[in-house]
């Protein structure tokens, strides 16, 4: 095991100069020390090199037990206490039914629309062998839980699908429907102190919940213009202007994903057939880890296909609704409002009201992460302090070389954007791992980033600069020999979902009139997904560049280096400033 208390002490002694004796983020606080601040905070915050334990798996499950018995199993009762509440709670359910309610000639969910969306997901299903989409679909059996209807609804789905029906059809007369109790409760790593709790849904449960989930997704967008894949952008924006000027405030609820009631939904939802396909798809049941059974007072889990849009819809709803009551104009969540999620943006002026309008709607605010007053603002993975980013770097393990060249890429990304040198730290992470030096285009966990000025790659034959990098192994499963256990109808849906590749020539069955044998599958293999708790294997790889400094040319989308979203284009430093730290920061011999 690494020596993690020396690495902090490395930082510890980088940061000095520039920390303050200031407890918290205050008005007088200079920003460097506050970035300061930031760093040493958060490097350890989510430390959990060995995985989850036995004792911060316990808590999760503390924590899961007691916010589900603190949701009442009772109808759903909002206590208004004076006009405003009364009128909050009419514009809330006003605003959710709105947005779910049938649409004429738009999109709406029926049979087609399932059809057309159902998916299984990336993760693992009960008493299905997960580790690609053609054996979890249609080499075993299907699992389900609460509601046998859902077997006919999937069924019916599938009536005009083709290929997708016979090779269910198929997989029927070999395998069986099976009921199980509910969701089975796992724990992911979060941090030492507790682990974060999930749960693996039943197989046909999924298909539906999947499609549930893109339909909230499609509604998002029409009734609230949230998409879901920019709107993290809009509310960090929001932030940045809120620790600048005070105008946003920025809330952060308590388990808010575990905390939805599901007397709440049924409260607001309006019968339709959404709502009992929610409730046919929802796990009501948990299945802990000692197979003890508890009923499920939330509707959904972490490991819920619609989970996180059906939050962000009912949150939405809610802040639109504030607004309405207090007058303030709510159509546009770019520019008024912002809501990902938990993670909530709204005016300063509404931020009192909000809060507890969530609060007589069953969540809790939390405090400590939500903020309204002074100059900082936190908000979907970035802090802000005077309009300043102040985040930090987390680090969760140092235990392989890749662990350390992603701190290292991220202590030197960060170091950039800040002005402060972490000289001794990267310094001492850089002595424990082999010189790789790859483009600041790789990912972060490849190799250590330098910009051309700090190495000397030789060229291929069309001038193209050759490098070594770390690439990370996939996993891949030859293809059977032809016999009467393969599913020839899976197979040819893997291979038009990718999920299956051609050694050789493309895919070419004749899905058109669904004939396919089993002997056009002999060559190709199967790409495997990575179980829980194996760890990621990587070779070391060749590759090769036309521009070292700037993938822009290198047939991608981005113009530089900082423009890749994961990283925050808007908050990453420009690429001449990064290119200075790393001149000041590492020497190779």
């Amino acid at each position: 095991m690494r020596d993690y208390a020396t690495v902090r002490n490395h930082l510890l002694w980088d940061l000095e100069p520039y920390r303050s004796d200031d407890s918290g983020y205050l008005s007088d606080t200079p920003v460097l020390s506050a970035m300061a601040k930031a760093l040493a905070d958060s490097f350890y915050k989510k430390l959990c090199p060995l995985g989850n334990s036995k004792e911060a798996d316990q808590r999760a499950l503390e924590k899961f037990l007691m916010i589900n018995n603190r949701i009442s199993k009772e109808p759903f009762e909002f206590t208004a206490n004076n006009e405003s509440e009364s009128c909050f709670w009419d514009y809330f359910r006003n605003a959710f039914n709105v947005a779910l309610s049938f649409d004429v000639g738009g999109t709406n969910y029926d049979l087609a629309f399932i059809t057309e969306h159902m998916g299984v997901g990336p993760g693992a299903a009960q008493l299905a062998d997960a580790s690609s989409m053609v054996s979890k679909l249609f080499e075993g059996p299907i699992s389900y839980s609460t509601d046998e209807y859902l077997i006919p609804l999937y069924r019916s789905a599938l009536a005009g699908t083709g290929l997708w029906a016979d090779a269910e059809h198929l997989r029927f007369s070999r395998f069986p429907f099976t009921r199980v109790e509910g969701g089975k409760v796992f724990f992911a790593s979060k941090n030492a102190e507790i682990s974060r709790t999930c749960c693996t849904e039943a197989n046909l449960n999924m298909l539906i919940q999947k499609s549930i989930g893109d339909f909230y997704e499609d509604r998002l967008i029409k009734h609230f213009g949230i998409n879901l894949s920019t709107q993290p952008d809009f509310n960090r924006e929001f932030a940045r202007k809120g620790s600048i000027d005070g105008s946003f405030g920025t809330i952060d609820l308590v388990s808010a994903s575990d905390s939805i009631s599901w007397q709440l939904f049924c409260t607001i939802k309006e019968n339709d057939f959404l709502k009992a396909a929610t409730r046919m798809s929802r796990s009501e049941f948990a299945v802990l880890p000692d197979g003890k059974k508890v009923s499920m007072n939330m509707i959904s889990t972490m490991g819920n296909g619609f989970t996180f849009p059906l939050q962000t819809i009912i949150f939405a709803s809610a802040v639109r609704a504030c607004y309405q009551v207090m007058g303030f104009p709510s159509h546009c969540p770019k520019t008024q409002f912002g809501v990902f999620g938990d993670d909530i943006v709204v005016r300063q002026e509404t931020y009192d009201f909000v809060c507890r309008m969530l609060s007589k709607l069953g969540f809790e605010v939390n405090v400590a992460k939500s903020f309204n007053t002074g100059p900082f603002r936190e908000s979907c993975g970035s802090d802000y302090f005077y309009g300043h980013n102040i985040r930090g770097v987390y680090v969760k393990t140092l235990e392989t070389p890749q662990a350390i060249y992603s701190v290292i890429n991220r202590l030197m990304r960060w170091s950039a954007r800040t002005g402060i040198p972490l000289i001794r730290t990267i310094g001492y992470l850089k002595g424990l791992v082999r010189k790789v030096l790859v483009p600041p285009s790789s990912p972060d966990d490849c190799g250590i980033h330098v910009p051309f000025k700090l190495t000397r790659p030789s060229v291929d034959a069309s001038y193209w600069f050759k490098y070594r990098y770390y690439k990370r192994v996939t996993r891949r499963q030859e293809m059977p020999e032809p016999d009467e256990s393969i599913n020839p109808y899976g197979s040819g849906l893997g291979y038009l979902g990718g999920h299956i590749r051609r050694r050789d020539n493309p895919l070419t069955v004749a899905v058109a009139d669904q004939v396919v044998q089993p002997s056009d599958l002999q060559r190709g293999f199967i790409s495997l997904r990575d179980g829980s708790g194996r760890k990621p294997r990587y070779k070391i790889a060749r590759d090769s560049i036309p521009w070292w400094d700037w993938p822009g040319l290198n047939n991608q989308k981005q113009s530089s280096p900082w423009d890749y979203p994961e990283r925050g284009a808007r908050d990453s430093p420009k690429a001449d400033a990064w290119e200075s730290a790393c001149l000041a920061t590492y020497s190779f011999e």
